[in-house]
């Protein structure tokens, strides 16, 4: 629902007749119908290996940042009023939480699709693993290890709870439950066919070792019970009797043994599926994905890819499973050339509709939430990737969130590349501001369909300048939480939205009498304003020279 056209569809209405009308899309929109959604396997599509170590709390020669060590308030959570927010949705919960079912009392789940979510005090125990697509065999805790660091703060920014008024930090909505699922990692990537083999060959190995070496058990306890067997034969003789003694010989085991017991991981194909293990599986009310993929454009119309059209199943699935799905906008770099920036020799920087680089999921906004980025001076940052897709926009740079590493109950402000430290930021983080409020929705409004919690978000956001209300930047503008939660829109009591009209100018029909008296009157003007000139003149260098003395 990022452009205009797709948020003209008002609660009450067919979505899929609307989305249904090819015609009246915008030159960018995917073509087609994305059909059926694809099936989850649940594991993942590919064998990958680790190639880089998960990330540490410290590193020699850095200084580890404790979570009471960062008391401040983030500048985000401050610009999105976040302490008013809480402090009304308490009073008017009957439960007195925020995050949750008003109806049952229960959590509301929010899927974090990402990098996996590393257990954190903060998390307390709300936080559930929803399944794994990098590791097989349960090696990545079925989407509780984080290896990246970069789901952890995603879900930070959620839900964390400190639970201490000394720590600044809270994440939107404080008693939500986190389902993880672990669908991509940087630090993995696939294993070549050299190392597949090389992998069978030393499993084959260990099979027969361990095989080997139940025989040696074996043969060996069937030496020693004959052994035993002799030595009570011999004893019975040596007594005379038929083992009167009423010893026993030792109590025997039965026998039975235990045998031998690309540049990253993750694709569009094993997002989509994770977003329908999310929605089948798990029942959440949110789901958050803070990834993404670029391509260039290819054209004015937009032919789908089979990856991309699964993944376009998947979403639209969610939302008709009644889900509201929020996506990173993306980041500038590597394949995400920014839109409208521009380029010699390529008209399409001119037109908005017809951008340069393709960004998925954010392309299939006309079903989900696609967030960009703003700063701290509320400008769009400078990495955040513009698109006629972009939905809304939220707090993207200077983020503080929760430490991703294992057995850490800190907060961080920064991570360390090599020994650089850097400024968390990107829109990877501003989208769970964006998931977390549509949690928030769902508990104050739980009337609202996923498609109308949507529509509030975007109806309320502070709009920009744009004369349709909706830009390539901030999409519908900068979320505003307060009033999605307590604004009464148009359409909800029946009134007709206000619609934007040219109004007729009340200035008179030009005359077209003789100009001499113009001309009179500018030439006399001409006298006065030049000796009123050297007067501001003056006035201006005897003030700066005073100002200077």
């Amino acid at each position: 629902m990022a452009a205009a056209l797709f948020t003209t569809i008002a609660p009450g209405l067919n979505p899929g007749m609307a989305i249904a009308q090819e015609d009246a899309r915008p030159p960018w929109a995917p073509t087609g119908q994305p059909g059926p959604p694809p099936a989850d396997p649940g594991k993942p599509d590919k064998q990958y290996k680790q190639r880089v170590e998960c990330v540490k709390s410290s590193v020699e020669g850095h200084t580890t940042v404790s979570g009471n060590q960062i008391q401040d308030i983030p500048w985000g959570q401050a610009h999105l009023r976040l302490d008013d927010v809480h402090d009304y949705v308490r009073a008017h919960s009957k439960h007195d939480k925020i995050g949750v079912n008003e109806r049952t009392g229960k959590p509301l789940k929010v899927a974090v699709i990402d990098t996996g979510v590393t257990k954190h005090p903060y998390l307390q125990n709300r936080v559930t693993g929803g399944g794994d697509y990098v590791q097989r065999g349960g090696k990545g805790n079925n989407g509780l290890l984080d290896c990246d660091g970069h789901g952890t703060q995603v879900a930070g920014i959620i839900g964390a709870n400190p639970k201490n008024s000394d720590i600044g930090f809270i994440g939107v909505a404080p008693d939500v439950e986190i389902v993880s699922i672990r669908q991509s990692s940087q630090n993995f990537s696939e294993k070549t066919e050299d190392e597949i083999k090389r992998e069978k060959e030393a499993a084959r190995a260990k099979r027969k070792a361990a095989r080997e070496k139940a025989e040696a058990r074996r043969r060996q306890q069937e030496s020693q019970q004959k052994i035993e067997e002799l030595q009570r034969e011999l004893e019975k003789e040596r007594q005379g009797n038929d083992g009167g003694s009423g010893d026993t010989g030792p109590s025997q085991n039965p026998g039975q043994r235990t045998q031998g017991s690309s540049s990253g991981a993750g694709n569009q194909k094993t997002l989509a599926q994770a977003i329908v293990r999310a929605v089948d599986k798990h029942g959440v009310d949110v789901i958050n994905m803070s990834v993404d993929a670029c391509r260039p454009n290819t054209g004015s119309t937009q032919p789908v890819s089979e990856e991309e059209r699964k993944l376009r199943a998947a979403v639209r699935y969610a939302t008709k499973q009644d889900v509201v799905v929020v996506a990173a906008a993306g980041n500038t770099g590597g394949a995400c050339q920014q839109n409208g920036v521009p380029i010699q020799g390529d008209p399409r920087v001119t037109d908005p509709n017809k951008p340069r680089t393709i960004v998925t999921p954010p392309w299939f906004s006309e079903d989900l939430l696609a967030v960009g980025a703003i700063d701290a001076t509320g400008s769009v940052a400078d990495f955040s990737m513009h698109g006629p897709w972009v939905s809304v926009a939220a707090p993207g740079t200077d983020i503080i969130s929760l430490d991703p590493a294992k057995g850490s109950s800190a907060l961080v402000n920064v991570m360390f590349e090599g020994k650089q430290a850097v400024r968390i930021q990107g829109t990877s983080f501003a989208a769970p501001y964006v998931a977390g409020l549509a949690a928030l929705v769902r508990q104050m409004h739980p009337e609202l369909s996923a498609r109308e919690v949507m529509h509030r978000i975007t109806t309320t956001a502070q709009h920009p300048g744009a004369g349709d209300g909706h830009d390539p930047f901030i999409g519908h503008g900068v979320i505003n939480p307060m009033a999605a939660l307590t604004m009464t829109l148009p359409e909800e009591i029946g009134a007709t939205p206000a619609q934007d009209v040219a109004l007729p100018s009340s200035m008179p029909p030009p005359d077209n009498a003789s100009p001499m008296p113009v001309i009179v009157a500018l030439a006399g003007s001409g006298g006065g304003l030049a000796a009123l000139g050297c007067t501001m003149f003056a006035v201006h260098t005897v003030r700066r020279n005073r100002k200077a003395a």
